[in-house]
Parts: C-alpha cells; sequence; structure tokens
C-alpha cells in the first residue's frame, strides 16, 4: 500500500503503487475515452504542450501522434517509464520548474480537486509559471455527481465499484474506487473537493489565471490564461 497525505489518496493491489495510490499494472491497460480528442480540438495544430500528471501515457501517446510536441511529467518514474513516445520527467507537479514555457499546459485526472487548498495553489502556480503569455492552460474538474453514491459499472473488459461513498463538510467526497479486470484487484482511495465557479476564480486568480470559458457543457473541462 501506497498514501500520499497530501491529496488523502492511496491504494492497494499487485504491481507498483504510484504515490497517488494509482497502479501502474492497471493504468497501463487504460485506453482515452475521448480526451485526446477533445484536447486536440481546443488547441492549434503543432502546440508545444506541458502534460502534468501524465500516468503511463494514456493521452500523451495520442497527442503526440495528432502532431504535437509533449513533455510529460509525472511523480511515478514507474508511470513515465511507460512512455517512450515523448520526452519526460519525473517530479512532483508542485515542485516542477522548467526554464521554458508552452503553448499548452494540461492538467487532467481531477487533480485540480485535491482537497487541500493550498496545494491546489501550487499546482495552478505551476500551470501558470509554464504557461506562455498567449497560450492557454486546460484543466479537467471532478463531476460531484461521480461520487454521489455507491455504484457498479461492468463491461466485458473490467469491473469498476464506487464504493464507501461519504459526503463531507466543505463540498468535500471521499470514496473507494475497486477495478477488477480478470483475475486482478486494485483498489483507490480518494477524497476530493468540489469548485464552484467562484472559488475557482479566485484559485485561478491567486494564480495568476483567468477564467476563459469551459470546453464542454458539463464545465468539466476548464480553459485558462494568464492575467
Amino acid at each position: 500500500m501506497t498514501t500520499d497525505e497530501r491529496v488523502g489518496q492511496s491504494g492497494t493491489g499487485p504491481g507498483e503503487i504510484a504515490p497517488d495510490g494509482s497502479s501502474v499494472d492497471l493504468y497501463v491497460q487504460v485506453q482515452p475515452h475521448g480526451e485526446d480528442e477533445l484536447v486536440n480540438a481546443a488547441i492549434a495544430h503543432g502546440s508545444s504542450i506541458l502534460e502534468l500528471g501524465c500516468g503511463t501515457g494514456r493521452i500523451t501517446r495520442p497527442l503526440v501522434a495528432f502532431g504535437h510536441q509533449v513533455v510529460a511529467v509525472d511523480e511515478s518514474a514507474a508511470m513515465t517509464a511507460q512512455i517512450t513516445e515523448a520526452e519526460t520527467v519525473v517530479s512532483t507537479i508542485e515542485d516542477l520548474r522548467l526554464d521554458r514555457r508552452f503553448d499548452v499546459v494540461l492538467m487532467m485526472s481531477y487533480l485540480i480537486n485535491v482537497a487541500d487548498d493550498g496545494a491546489r495553489q501550487r499546482l495552478l502556480d505551476t500551470c501558470a509559471h509554464h504557461v506562455k503569455p498567449d497560450g492557454v492552460v486546460l484543466l479537467q474538474q471532478q463531476d460531484r455527481e461521480v461520487f454521489a453514491r455507491n455504484v457498479v459499472r461492468e463491461s466485458a473488459q473490467r469491473r469498476v465499484e464506487v464504493a464507501d461513498v461519504q459526503q463531507l463538510p466543505d463540498d468535500m467526497q471521499s470514496a473507494t474506487m475497486i477495478y477488477t479486470v480478470g483475475d486482478h484487484t486494485w483498489s483507490q482511495s480518494v477524497l476530493v473537493k468540489n469548485l464552484t465557479e467562484e472559488r475557482l476564480v479566485a484559485a485561478l486568480h491567486a494564480s495568476g489565471l483567468a477564467l476563459d470559458g469551459y470546453l464542454t457543457p458539463d464545465r468539466g473541462w476548464i480553459r485558462a490564461n494568464l492575467l
């Protein structure tokens, strides 16, 4: 088991577990669900992209295939070791300070919904530090309905259970995600804080960023620019 006290997450299961509780073996098997196409449609062809929290490269690879130049960042060396198609950097997002800026800074996987407000601010500081003056920051935020109740979703490939759901003060939610693929099972405990638009705007502004709109009607994808 590994536990990341910064975000209140832990994970169990076979193979290496990243500091945030994610299983390397599990994430190698996960395919894009349209996120790559959404991002590609929102940016210029041949953009330079800093992908924060790249994991095993699920979105890195298709973005490179679309013709973008991607630098993929993750704190887990075991995760980035799976990526051969792009430049990789092993670092926590909060500590990352590269001596270059990018057309696009991409931070997916609901990292903006970290429960700790200070940690969120440091993540956004990194985004602002690395985006070009005329560039864009793209962020994916959590849909509160995902952790509204316990639920099981099954397909031919895997079983996903959302269990132990709790609604907590300050619009926080906790749950345990249980993934089963074949004979292997992994669990990941998560704690997220949902953001009102007012809270989102305030956090962006504190890092020198401004909300520029949303990529999707459900507001799950945020577009921001430097102030």
